[in-house]
């Protein structure tokens, strides 16, 4: 026989996993307001955060990633010149920029301009890591681009899918 605090306990933590879940999900979809070309670096990082990786130019000038992956489907590089100023911000995760990555890019070039994948598989006909991006084409479709990288680390092809979904009946 259980006692009621023994019985509260379960639906405690429910209500525990059920909240951490909810706040997971806004996370997620955070949406930021968009500095105006010019901000200072402060205000860059109130509106939109921490960058996930931030890589200096020669000329002194960097680019910030920010990445809503692994479940989101946006990657943006905010352009900062040497003065700390916002020149740029461009959604790169999309199908004119994945359709150009060059064959031949590193593991780490991938990584620096796209950050994590949403995944990383093999397949028995190609040799080497698939890694796979989620992100939103041009007509508002769920698409994945799986990006082949060779047993040597480097980019050997991209192929492009659309992402299953529960109502088309490839999930079942």
């Amino acid at each position: 026989m259980k006692s009621a605090a023994g019985a509260a306990r379960p639906a405690r933590l429910w209500r525990v996993v059920a909240s951490l879940l909810a706040g997971l999900t806004l996370a997620g979809c955070a949406h930021f307001t968009q500095p105006e070309p010019g901000a200072p670096a402060a205000e860059v990082r109130s509106r939109m955060g921490s960058p996930l990786a931030v890589q200096r130019q020669a000329d002194g000038a960097e680019r910030w990633v920010y990445s809503t992956l692994p479940m989101g489907r946006q990657v943006y590089h905010v352009e900062m010149d040497a003065e700390g100023r916002m020149q740029s911000i461009t959604q790169v995760l999309d199908f004119q920029h994945l359709s150009n990555i060059p064959k031949g890019w590193t593991r780490r070039q991938i990584l620096d301009y796209y950050g994590p994948p949403y995944e990383i598989t093999e397949v028995s006909s190609f040799q080497g890591k698939v890694w796979t991006y989620r992100f939103m084409d041009d007509m508002n479709l769920r698409r994945l681009a799986h990006v082949h990288i060779d047993q040597e680390g480097r980019v050997a092809k991209v192929m492009f899918t659309d992402e299953p979904s529960a109502d088309d009946g490839r999930l079942s």
